[in-house]
């Protein structure tokens, strides 16, 4: 895997991660900027998942790694910017679950 792949692999989870953190500032897609501040780094970072599905990297990797990657980042987010609490047992259930879905995706018939 190239450096390029990484690179745009980890701008999309940032974009996705930022996009999902303006959820609350959006009031409920009443409040325009952040509202289309959202959408737009969710459309650019789902479109740079699809750029690397159409480079040959499969769902079967990308999913997984991204589900694991997207709730972990927002919870810190979330406890940095939001002040929001994480408790441990959220945290290690949401770590356990992780590895459970990189389990099941590399489990092959």
């Amino acid at each position: 895997m190239s450096i390029t792949t990484v690179s745009i692999f980890l701008v999309s989870m940032a974009l996705q991660v930022f996009a999902l953190s303006l959820l609350p500032a959006s009031e409920g897609f009443m409040r325009p900027l952040p509202t289309a501040a959202l959408v737009i780094s969710f459309v650019c970072g789902i479109g740079l998942m699809a750029r690397l599905s159409a480079s040959g990297i499969p769902l079967s990797i990308l999913i997984p790694v991204a589900a694991a990657i997207i709730p972990l980042a927002l919870i810190a987010v979330g406890v940095v910017f939001l002040g929001e609490q994480a408790p441990m047992l959220r945290v290690f259930l949401l770590i356990g679950a992780c590895i459970l879905i990189g389990l099941a995706s590399s489990v092959t018939r």
